[in-house]
Order: C-alpha cells, then sequence, then structure tokens
C-alpha cells in the first residue's frame, strides 16, 4: 500500500516500512529497516487526532488485502458505489482540521 504525505511531497510505500507510528510531537512517521531512516508523513494537533489517523491508515490497509484477495474479482461487487470508486492501495494523509475527533 501507498501512503502519500501529508504535504503531498512523498510517497511512501508501506510494504517496505517497518512500522508507521506517532510520536510525542503528534507526528505520524514511518521508519525503514535501515538504521536512522525515516520518513515524517504528518502532524497533528492532539495525539488523538494522530491516532485517528493511525485507525485509518489500518483500515485503508485491511481493505487494500480485501479487494487483493482472489475471492472478490471486482470491487463494485463487494461494496456499493461510494466505496467501489476509491483509490484502494493508497492513503492520503489528511490535514489536521479534516479529523474530528
Amino acid at each position: 500500500m501507498l501512503i502519500k504525505s501529508q504535504n503531498g511531497k512523498q510517497i511512501i510505500n508501506l510494504d517496505n516500512c517497518v512500522s508507521v507510528n506517532c510520536d510525542e510531537d503528534n507526528h505520524i512517521v514511518a521508519t525503514y529497516p535501515i538504521e536512522r531512516a525515516w520518513a515524517d508523513l504528518g502532524t497533528y494537533s492532539s495525539e488523538t487526532k494522530a491516532q485517528k489517523v493511525l485507525d485509518w491508515i489500518l483500515d485503508c490497509y485491511n481493505m487494500n488485502l480485501l479487494i487483493q484477495s482472489p475471492i472478490f474479482k471486482v470491487a463494485r461487487d463487494l461494496f456499493d458505489e461510494y466505496v467501489a470508486d476509491q483509490k484502494f492501495g493508497i492513503f492520503e494523509m489528511p490535514t489536521d482540521e479534516e479529523v474530528e475527533v
């Protein structure tokens, strides 16, 4: 799955990451297996907002796994029109203002 950073300047391949986490400054950070390699994906005004975005990333990742399952051939067979039109496999980091808690 790909993640587009909040500032729109980075595309991160989640398959290459060791973890995606929230640091003490409410930054969502992707870390790589290479020592000290990381990417700042987005910054939020509260830990609650940052954790909500992490939940959204997990939801998107799980949905992507479901769509890739050989049991399901067409997304429209599974989901209503709104969901079927989503970009599966790509998560765009929301702005702080887009996250309601």
